[in-house]
């Protein structure tokens, strides 16, 4: 992306419209679980809280957090193929991609563009 020489009188926009590729849940690094987040995706796979805990997760490098397990090619436990197998009971973290996440630049499915902010008015 190349900025306008007047970066000041422009704006980013974003919108996003998922691909559906995968690429997300192949990214290294953390999905952070709430309690929430646990109780829903447990019960989506009609198991106990500590059984979910037990398989699916582990401390994450903050030492205060639990974080989806991967996969041994770094993937999300829960990625299949291109799908995610809890899509409609994923973490929070996940729902909020990408808007909340500094890496999500690399998503083919999030177009970001320079605006004018005389536009936005």
């Amino acid at each position: 992306m190349t900025r306008p020489a007047a970066s000041g009188d422009f704006h980013f926009r974003y919108s996003f419209s998922c691909t559906q590729c995968g690429q997300c849940c192949r990214w290294p690094g953390y999905v952070l679980l709430s309690d929430a987040d646990i109780t829903r995706m447990s019960r989506a796979l009609d198991i106990e809280e500590t059984a979910f805990i037990a398989d699916y997760t582990r401390l994450a490098s903050n030492r205060r957090e639990l974080s989806l397990n991967d996969k041994e090619d770094g993937s999300c436990v829960f990625l299949d193929g291109d799908r995610c197998r809890i899509y409609e009971d994923r973490p929070d973290q996940c729902r909020t991609f990408p808007f909340a996440h500094t890496s999500a630049q690399e998503c083919p499915g999030l177009q970001v563009e320079w605006v004018p902010r005389s536009s936005l008015d």
